[in-house]
């Protein structure tokens, strides 16, 4: 099996021969330059950082695809596939990472939350959470001419688990009706916010309509892996802690004595 991947995503290298065993997901926040006064640091991806990591699955010759073909037979061809998806329609993505995105020819899927689409993400504020603003009407319409797909990542944002089943299937199923008026688009995927989901919720996605929903559990998919139970690998900046930066000064070591 070989060494064990990092459970957080940066840079090919390390997962490499990881992902030839099954299609990842990916799991991004933020494009965009950190500001001050935030607690959750890592979910700043820099741009240049975002191109980068671009350009690594270019030169390898990977993919993207949707989550429903993540979970598809590769029909013996090797596994270079890989599905790019960014949490709550963040503006900082619509402006950093459409031309990348472009000029590299990938394409990736934005989970929305219905209610905050061109507000701000007011379930970060309430922890505490740097105020950011969120992509409006004509930035999703934008973002869906440029041939990327658009998803549910419900109505408020709430933690579903905790809501009455009534309260949940609304924040499930309201989401998609009101995403598929406005847009003109069939809204199929569904994220579950925090990851935080049960077979009560998952059915109410299945009821809902939708075609596959994604978690926050760390892994790859596989055609054995529910669809409405898809691993993610979080996309995040390295802490710098003096354990990683001995990790990095390590490898960069290794890389010159090469």
């Amino acid at each position: 099996m070989g060494k064990k991947p990092p459970q957080q995503y940066y840079r090919l290298k390390p997962f490499l021969d990881f992902f030839r065993q099954g299609t990842p997901i990916l799991m991004y926040h933020k494009i965009g330059l950190r500001p001050r006064r935030v607690r959750l640091k890592g979910l700043y991806v820099r741009p240049d950082v975002f191109t980068r990591q671009l350009e690594e699955f270019k030169a390898a010759a990977f993919t993207a695809v949707s989550p429903s073909e993540a979970c598809v037979a590769a029909n013996g061809e090797p596994l270079r596939r890989v599905a790019l998806t960014f949490d709550d329609g963040f503006r900082n993505v619509f402006d950093n990472a459409l031309e990348p995105l472009a000029r590299h020819g990938f394409r990736a899927l934005q989970f929305l939350v219905v209610n905050s689409i061109g507000k701000l993400n007011e379930w970060d504020l309430r922890e505490g959470e740097a105020p950011e603003p969120l992509m409006d009407a004509a930035q999703v319409r934008d973002w869906l001419a440029a041939g990327h797909l658009i998803g549910s990542h419900s109505l408020t944002h709430a933690r579903l688990t905790r809501l009455t089943a009534r309260d949940a299937r609304e924040e499930i199923t309201a989401s998609k009706k009101k995403l598929e008026e406005t847009f003109g688009v069939a809204v199929d995927h569904f994220c579950y916010p925090y990851g935080d989901f049960s077979p009560a919720m998952r059915d109410l996605v299945v009821e809902a309509g939708y075609r596959t929903a994604c978690t926050t559990q760390y892994g790859l998919n596989t055609p054995a892996t529910p669809r409405f139970e898809l691993c993610r690998i979080t996309v995040r900046h390295p802490t710098r802690t003096l354990k990683t930066l001995t990790a990095a000064l390590s490898e960069a070591a290794a890389e010159f004595g090469s």
